[in-house]
């Protein structure tokens, strides 16, 4: 049995709603975090879109509809990578989302009854692969990146960004009519599509919500000004040491910000179980403390990463400390149960070449862990004035 376009439309609306439905009532009988708000609302703006292009389909006389559909389109899609952000402990940057949904909304209200369900299609779908590029990415950063459906759902928004983006280019250039579009950019397709990734979003977004919930990870939990590992949470850090820098510069020593991401954390979850990761966490944690210069500041801001601001003479000496961490954490297995060793991935950044400045030491430092990351791990690299790696 074939189905034409606007059933596929519906049945793909009615999946939505499903999802969202779920999604939502179980938000709302867990705790009301702020990523799962926000994730919530992505799937209410999909309940809308299937809601406006359903008014349309029963009557073509609505065609304030498009307008309602095409801006919750980019609600829901925004909403997916506002939430993301905030899952990463980034502001939500949602006034981008709000400001581009209502650009949207008034080109499609400008092209009244005559527009019909094109109207304003190639900005839209423009802003919903921009949306959709977001997302993916952000979705491949800091927490996310090292949860699996964190990638998955970096795999669906990726997906929606070329889809649409291809979407937009052929409708400029072909039109609606074209024998490309039809075939592969037509109501009936971008249906199908749709209840493909909606379905697998909603898993992915379902299960990062309920582990945000109930995480149990050292990284994630704060105790007075602790993490649970031990060291200074990612807040208490960024105090202490933006005193000691303040204090630095006054008297023109030398520090040096080193920076660590545990290699491979996902797949130890993954092989081993949450405990592994957590247990892997806790001993890098203990490695630090009984490694690092007796009066270094160490912060840990998120699960896998760990900052040290230790006072040093020269950059030389900065790398002799990392250098000894390395040694110091590579001397054993990880529990007696695992056997399996822990390496890290290392970046320096000091004050010789980059001032005093918490945030630019800060995003040095992560660069320079990023460039280890692409040779494979388990190495040191420290950034320059001129951000050159060495």
């Amino acid at each position: 049995m074939l189905l034409d376009g606007p059933t596929l439309q519906m049945l793909s609306g009615l999946i939505v709603i499903l999802c969202g439905v779920s999604f939502i009532f179980n938000t709302a009988l867990n705790r009301n975090d702020p990523p799962g708000r926000l994730w919530s609302l992505a799937f209410v703006a999909g309940m809308m879109v299937a809601v406006g292009y359903g008014v349309y389909i029963v009557s073509a006389d609505a065609w304030w509809s498009i307008t309602v559909a095409n801006t919750s389109l980019v609600i829901a899609v925004g909403a997916l990578w506002s939430g993301s952000r905030v899952y990463n402990l980034r502001s939500s940057g949602f006034l981008v989302v709000g400001s581009l949904s209502a650009v949207v909304g008034v080109i499609t209200l400008a092209a009244g009854p005559d527009g019909g369900e094109w109207a304003g299609a190639g900005p839209l779908w423009l802003v919903v692969a921009a949306m959709g590029a977001l997302g993916g990415y952000e979705a491949l950063r800091g927490r996310l990146r090292r949860n699996v459906n964190g990638r998955i759902l970096s795999i669906v928004l990726f997906v929606v960004a070329v889809f649409y983006a291809a979407r937009a280019v052929e409708f400029f250039v072909a039109g609606v009519d074209s024998p490309t579009f039809l075939a592969y950019f037509d109501s009936g397709t971008t249906s199908i599509l749709n209840m493909a990734l909606i379905v697998t979003a909603c898993i992915a977004v379902s299960i990062l919500r309920a582990e945000g919930v109930g995480s149990s990870a050292v990284g994630d939990i704060t105790v007075g000004i602790h993490s649970a590992a031990g060291v200074l949470s990612a807040t208490s850090f960024r105090q202490a040491a933006a005193d000691h820098l303040e204090r630095g510069k006054r008297s023109q020593l030398g520090l040096a910000l080193i920076g660590a991401d545990i290699d491979n954390l996902p797949e130890i979850n993954t092989a081993f179980g949450r405990s592994a990761g957590d247990e892997a966490i806790a001993r890098f944690a203990d490695t630090l403390r009984s490694s690092a210069p007796l009066l270094a500041q160490i912060g840990h801001p998120a699960a896998g990463r760990f900052f040290v601001l230790a006072a040093v003479g020269s950059a030389s000496e900065a790398r002799t400390i990392t250098e000894r961490i390395q040694n110091a954490l590579v001397d054993g297995p990880l529990g007696e149960s695992y056997q399996i060793r822990l390496t890290a991935s290392f970046g320096i950044a000091d004050t010789f070449d980059h001032g005093y400045d918490l945030a630019e030491l800060t995003e040095a430092t992560t660069l320079a862990i990023g460039i280890v990351k692409q040779r494979g791990g388990n190495d040191i690299a420290v950034v320059t004035e001129a951000a050159n790696p060495v």
